[in-house]
């Protein structure tokens, strides 16, 4: 190297102790880190290596700008680079600290970042600071565009803006903090503040529309907040003299558990005139309760409760809540499928006893573990669970890790594999909002998806949009095969209530 030139680490001899090509494991292209290191007079060698420490080093990572910093995502590589803006140029001073830059070599490596960034944002007006390149490989791609569209029409920060889009795209705060190598609870505060922001503005609500009585900081069934909704106590199933005395004679929902047994037995809702206390502590109860066995037959539930008690010992409990919004019965039954839904999603399986089920009859007369005996037979006969990436975009391709096909107006109904039997999804398109916007008008399930879009077509005409999905795996027994396509309904309705705030138009 000449004396003319200027040098990247502060020990010159450091120059030239890489041994193998300097540009492998480099996250800036070759162009980039050439173009940098004519701009700041240093080797290419030199920087390309420098470039690879930074990438090595803990300093300049996603948890560190996550974390302190308020960056935005501007893009994504293939192989999981992840394309930031941040007014974080502090840290290039740590960087050169720790790996021994001189001041031109700290120059050029923030320079080469930038410019890398930069070249991926292109012409599109954004704003942020500084450009960061991190290993990120869970980030999902198709939310970047999202994100910037969010931070741009609202007051969100760029990481609450990041949160909330990727709660759309992930089930749950623990997801979302794992793909920002963040503490959970950074990312239920900033749900939160998004939560609360949107009762507040008007521009918000209509960007983020966060709707509806349920939230997503609580996903833990047995949880007292579970999905935003304040329960009660758990009460013992069998004392049916203080539930007929504290149960509200409102309309509500309900849910039980066993006291030794993860999960959830049942979900159910009442908008009896006698609300919960009539389903729950004159039905339910005394299905339960041996002194009353003349009344088992008013909850269907019931029964296959009391099973489980006898054969696992331990107890059923309950817990209600009854807000303003289930006395409306559409979204009271959109609330409970969203309940079985997100209980499905959470723990794995299907509440135990749900849609009729009698886990009980297939234990065994062996003294093995009855609990976990149990606990196999809920999970071998509830039907796979979706993955819920992405979920909030009820209208995508991928809806809650459906494979979808590609939407066409019901004039086009005959090009479709009629073989098998299928989901399907119904919806107007709306071309003047963004897709967060979007509801759709019905779902449901069918074993003749030709002669179920014959039907959707004289009813809703030619140009109404649908895309179906062949369900695999389902059983040939037809009893359990019905409950499966009940499964999916509970799914897919649970899942659109979650995301819009309403159930499907033409549900319930």
């Amino acid at each position: 190297m000449g004396e003319n030139k200027c040098h990247v680490y502060l020990d010159r001899e450091s120059n030239s102790s890489y041994v193998g090509d300097p540009f492998v494991g480099v996250p800036i292209s070759r162009d980039i880190i050439e173009a940098v290191a004519t701009q700041y007079h240093v080797e290419s060698h030199s920087l390309a290596r420098a470039l690879r420490e930074v990438r090595n080093t803990s300093v300049i990572n996603v948890e560190t700008l996550f974390t302190g910093f308020d960056p935005l995502p501007v893009g994504r590589s293939d192989d999981g680079l992840l394309y930031v803006l941040a007014e974080a140029d502090g840290c290039w001073d740590t960087v050169a600290s720790r790996i021994g830059l001189t001041e031109d070599g700290r120059e050029a490596v923030a320079a080469a970042h930038d410019w890398q960034v930069r070249e991926v944002i292109k012409d599109r007006e954004v704003r942020g600071g500084g450009g960061f390149v991190v290993s990120c490989s869970e980030f999902p791609v198709d939310a970047i565009d999202d994100i910037v569209a969010v931070v741009a029409k609202t007051r969100l920060t760029n990481r609450q803006a990041t949160s909330w889009i990727l709660s759309q795209y992930v089930p749950g705060s623990d997801a979302i903090a794992r793909i920002l190598s963040v503490p959970e609870s950074i990312v239920q505060s900033e749900l939160a503040t998004v939560d609360q922001a949107t009762r507040q503005s008007a521009a918000e609500i209509r960007t983020l529309n966060v709707p509806g009585p349920l939230t997503r900081l609580e996903p833990e069934p047995q949880a007292s907040t579970w999905m935003g909704l304040n329960w009660s106590r758990w009460f013992d199933l069998q004392d049916w003299k203080t539930l007929r005395k504290e149960l509200p004679r409102r309309p509500g929902l309900y849910r039980v558990r066993h006291s030794e047994l993860p999960g959830l037995m049942y979900i159910g809702e009442s908008g009896s005139e006698g609300g919960v206390r009539q389903r729950v502590g004159l039905g339910l109860s005394a299905g339960v309760n041996e002194s009353n066995q003349q009344t088992s037959d008013k909850h269907g539930a019931a029964h296959p409760l009391q099973q489980i008690t006898e054969i696992a010992g331990g107890k059923m409990e309950v817990s209600v809540t009854t807000p303003p919004i289930s006395s409306n019965q559409r979204h009271r039954r959109a609330i409970e499928a969203t309940l079985v839904a997100v209980c499905r999603r959470e723990i794995g399986w299907t509440p135990m006893v749900q849609l009729n089920r009698e886990p009980a009859v297939h234990v065994s007369d062996s003294d093995g573990e009855l609990h976990h005996e149990l606990r196999d037979i809920a999970e071998r006969s509830s039907y796979t669970v979706p993955s819920w990436q992405p979920w909030r975009d009820v209208t995508a391709p991928q809806w809650v890790g459906l494979n979808w096909t590609e939407s066409r107006p019901l004039s086009e109904r005959d090009g479709i594999n009629s073989s098998g039997v299928h989901a399907f999804r119904l919806w107007r398109e709306d071309q003047t909002g963004e897709w967060w916007d979007q509801t759709v008008q019905e779902v449901g399930t069918t074993g003749s998806i030709s002669s179920r879009l014959f039907k959707l077509q004289n009813e809703y005409g030619d140009e109404m949009r649908f895309s179906v999905v062949t369900l695999d795996g389902l059983s040939s027994d037809t009893q359990r095969r019905s409950r499966e396509l009940r499964e999916t309904r509970y799914d897919l309705v649970g899942a659109h209530y979650l995301a819009t705030g309403t159930p499907p138009k033409a549900q319930f």
